[in-house]
């Protein structure tokens, strides 16, 4: 299996799934000097909104970022593993994540592996499910759950060799670091790739919203229920066909080379 480049080593602000832009940052950080990430570069910039940098239509990126790698070309080894969780809330150091599901998506777009389930969390009696009116889990649904560990070690195992890829990636992130570290999973991501950083780098012109519900209305995709993680899932999958295709490659598989040229 293809081993993913440098692609991202910075973040993405936060952004709410019904809403278009975030008021803060990670854990609730004010805006104002931040730092994006798109395709590799972590820049500092100081705005009253969230910014990425733009694709040039004609040059392509304006800024591709330094990762000094050659350029590779198209390969069926590209594989990517696209996650989605749902969680008691927004905050990795204080809430925990209750639902999991990872799809392994294959060159062309594919799904050829699925994994998902409700989690119970290490230490359910500590917190509470802030988000049930949200996700729609239930207590009862958490206690018979998958212990957290072990459904860590599936998304951990699915994920190696291929290219991990979420929308809005660093609050999946997040969680997933913060979970892990709880139940002694010392594993750290280093790369991904981030539909929405993707998605608003492709609106040059500002005109559409980014969240994931806007975006599956404005390319076609059905979502059989937000919120869901396997739903969620399935929609960032497709989102990233859609993505590729866009900024005019064939198929995913063309992702790899188009990142580090």
């Amino acid at each position: 299996m293809g081993t993913p480049g440098d692609l991202a080593r910075g973040t993405v602000l936060n952004e709410c799934d019904d809403t278009d832009g975030a008021t803060t940052g990670w854990r609730g950080a004010p805006l104002g000097d931040h730092t994006t990430c798109f395709r590799g570069v972590t820049r500092t910039v100081t705005h009253p909104t969230p910014t990425v940098d733009h694709m040039d239509t004609t040059r392509g990126d304006t800024n591709r970022g330094d990762t000094n790698q050659p350029a590779r070309e198209a390969t069926d080894d590209v594989a990517f593993t696209v996650v989605d969780f749902e969680t008691t809330g927004l905050d990795p150091s204080t809430d925990r994540i209750l639902q999991v599901a990872a799809l392994v998506v294959d060159a062309d777009g594919a799904v050829v592996d699925s994994f998902d389930t409700i989690v119970k969390p290490q230490n359910p009696d500590e917190f509470e499910n802030s988000a049930a009116h949200v996700n729609g889990i239930s207590d009862e649904q958490v206690l018979s759950g998958m212990p957290l560990k072990e459904a860590l070690e599936r998304v951990w195992s699915m994920s190696r060799g291929r290219w991990f890829t979420a929308h809005n990636a660093r609050f999946d992130i997040g969680f997933l670091h913060a979970e892990s570290a709880r139940v002694g999973i010392e594993d750290t991501l280093e790369t991904w790739i981030d539909t929405l950083a993707l998605a608003r780098s492709i609106d040059t012109e500002h005109t559409r919203r980014h969240s994931l519900s806007a975006l599956c209305e404005h390319y076609g995709i059905e979502r059989e229920r937000a919120h869901e993680a396997l739903s969620d899932a399935r929609a960032t999958a497709e989102l990233l066909v859609h993505l590729t295709r866009e900024i005019g490659l064939g198929s995913p598989r063309e992702l790899p080379g188009y990142f580090a040229r």
